[in-house]
């Protein structure tokens, strides 16, 4: 009893030990594998949110400037302006220019706007009348989106006057759209330039930051719209917006990238060609996962002791009951089956008792029961050897009147007994393991049948064999044919009540065996040709041995495995033709395993 005690103790011990470990790896597991992912499928879904944002926000403009530039006021301006005369020119580019600013409300990033005719010369909302924003176009935000081909683009950052005197700068992002003559489209006739605050898009990077500690916008090429990054996150941002995204297509979010020190979390937008970039730090992930790990560590420190604790008691509760059953059943392998248990623990040991007890009755029953059956096996094994009588004394009494009709000079009898003997012995072969005989063999027994039949149905019929000679070596199944002759007499033949003929053939076709059955009878009707064989005949019958024809589908299926088939051709009043195609096969060659 002590050292059942001291052996549970013991493992208790161990048990407690490496739960702790195992809790401790488990914390560091979850820490690195399923809080850090946790998190920065969060901060994933933070930077996908701002992009969207970004990308709602560009759509509107886009959608601003396209309506812009179908208008009446711009099509007209840019249509007729190089046609009019000086006065006229005044005039339409500032109705033109009061209509682009009287729909500025709409857009609160909108700033200015400007008109870009084909041969250069452009038109500043701010400065209605002088050449300084065709000055402009010769910088790099704009020439870099000339080179880059597109129909309409948002530039990258560029400094304007906010003022009309250019006393104020401020910093602009431009969306630059292709004006087309709407009756036209194929003609391009000018450019719509919409400068638009750049804090509209700072304010929104600032709010979707948070939390980052790095964040960059950044334009194809790798150029920063906007950045926010500490020194050692430059490179791998700068490297994130020159290299295509992970699948080879963009505008689709992507993982995590881990960096040296922390994570740099990618988004791409494939309408503006822009990416976002934030950066964080492995110390921050340990800063947000801090109560986490801590709870755990509380959690796995306060569940080992408990399980000590707790367990001190039940070690002491259950020992009892187990050396009962300990002596029980020490008992019961000592043969004695009547030994039981009497546990009232209340618990799964009470249970454990009564399921010992329940064992040692159903063993005593089962004993009782094998008992039984070996006394009824052994009656039957009797009855068997018994049974194995009747067979010899029907081939002595067949054999006795085949003596007797011999003696007297009754051929007939002794004809047709002699067959019935030799059937009658090939239908006891239950056991003999040749599946496959040959052919000629197989027709030797069909003769025997045969000749039974004509004096049942004497002046009724005749069968005709045409059989090859070498086709009478190939191996046949042991009576493919008997069961089609039968049907060809009982079910063709006989109904028509007029002699008939039966013609049996087999003929060898390349690798093929053919067995033809055909008969002159009353034929079969089409609907029931199509059911016949669907399922086993299960009517009874006067011959030694019924084979249906679902039966012998069946057994070319066992035995050839598809490589043999069986066809049934009748026409009602004409007769019924049975096609039996089998491998070739000679009498050594064998079927997988089949007995020949």
């Amino acid at each position: 009893m002590r050292r059942l005690r001291t052996v549970i103790l013991r493992r208790i011990a161990v048990v407690a030990s490496i739960s702790f470990v195992l809790s401790a790896a488990f914390t560091y597991y979850y820490y690195r594998t399923i809080l850090v992912a946790q998190m920065l499928r969060e901060d994933e879904a933070r930077l996908g949110q701002t992009m969207r944002q970004l990308e709602y926000m560009s759509d509107d403009i886009a959608k601003f400037s396209f309506y812009l530039i179908i208008s009446d006021h711009v099509q007209t301006f840019f249509k007729t302006y190089s046609r009019l005369d000086t006065y006229d020119q005044f005039a339409v580019l500032k109705y033109t220019l009061d209509y682009l600013d009287s729909n500025k409300g709409l857009r609160k990033e909108v700033q200015s706007f400007a008109l870009v005719m084909p041969d250069g010369r452009a038109f500043w909302s701010k400065s209605r009348n002088d050449s300084y924003f065709e000055e402009r176009l010769q910088e790099d935000w704009y020439q870099n989106y000339k080179r880059s081909g597109q129909d309409h683009a948002f530039s990258e950052p560029h400094e304007l006057p906010v003022s009309s005197n250019g006393s104020i700068m401020g910093k602009m992002i431009s969306f630059i759209v292709s004006v087309r003559d709407i009756e036209q489209p194929g003609r391009k006739i000018g450019e719509l330039i919409v400068n638009l605050d750049y804090e509209s898009f700072s304010s929104l990077l600032d709010f979707g930051s948070r939390g980052f500690e790095g964040f960059a916008w950044l334009r194809e090429g790798g150029g920063a719209l906007y950045e926010k990054l500490p020194d050692d996150a430059k490179a791998y941002v700068a490297e994130a917006g020159r290299r295509p995204s992970a699948d080879g297509k963009a505008g689709e979010a992507e993982e995590a990238v881990k960096v040296r020190n922390g994570y740099l979390l990618i988004d791409r937008s494939d309408a503006n060609k822009w990416t976002l970039a934030a950066y964080i730090s492995d110390f921050e992930f340990m800063k947000r996962g801090q109560f986490v790990l801590y709870l755990l560590g509380v959690f796995s420190a306060t569940s080992t002791l408990m399980t000590l604790l707790l367990m001190m008691p039940a070690i002491l509760r259950m020992t009892r009951p187990i050396m009962r059953l300990y002596h029980a059943m020490n008992s019961v392998s000592s043969g004695n089956l009547q030994a039981s248990v009497d546990i009232r623990t209340g618990d799964e040991l009470e249970k454990l008792g009564q399921g010992f007890n329940r064992m040692t009755v159903q063993l005593r029953g089962h004993l009782e029961e094998s008992i039984r059956f070996e006394q009824n096996k052994r009656e039957m094994e009797m009855e068997l050897l018994l049974s194995q009588l009747n067979p010899h004394f029907v081939y002595n009494t067949l054999n006795a009147v085949l003596y007797m009709a011999e003696k007297q000079g009754n051929s007939d009898i002794v004809r047709m007994v002699g067959s019935f003997i030799r059937l009658l012995q090939d239908a006891g072969k239950i056991g003999d393991a040749r599946t496959l005989i040959p052919l000629r063999d197989e027709l030797r027994l069909l003769r025997d049948y045969i000749e039974i039949q004509s004096y049942r149905y004497a002046g009724m019929f005749e069968v005709v064999m045409e059989v090859e000679d070498e086709a009478c070596e190939c191996l046949v199944p042991r009576h493919l044919i008997q069961p089609f002759i039968e049907n060809a007499i009982f079910h063709g033949i006989c109904p028509k009540d007029a002699f008939g003929t039966i013609l049996l053939s087999a003929s060898l076709e390349g690798p093929k065996l053919i067995v033809r059955i055909e008969d002159d009878g009353v034929g079969i009707e089409p609907e029931r040709l199509a059911t016949l064989g669907e399922q086993a005949d299960k009517r009874k019958t006067g011959g030694l041995r019924h084979i249906g024809l679902a039966n012998t589908r069946q057994r070319l299926r066992h035995l050839f495995e598809g490589q043999a088939a069986l066809r049934i051709d009748s026409s009602p009043g004409t007769g019924t033709a049975v096609t039996i195609e089998l491998p070739k096969l000679g009498k050594f060659s064998g079927t997988g395993g089949v007995g020949v």
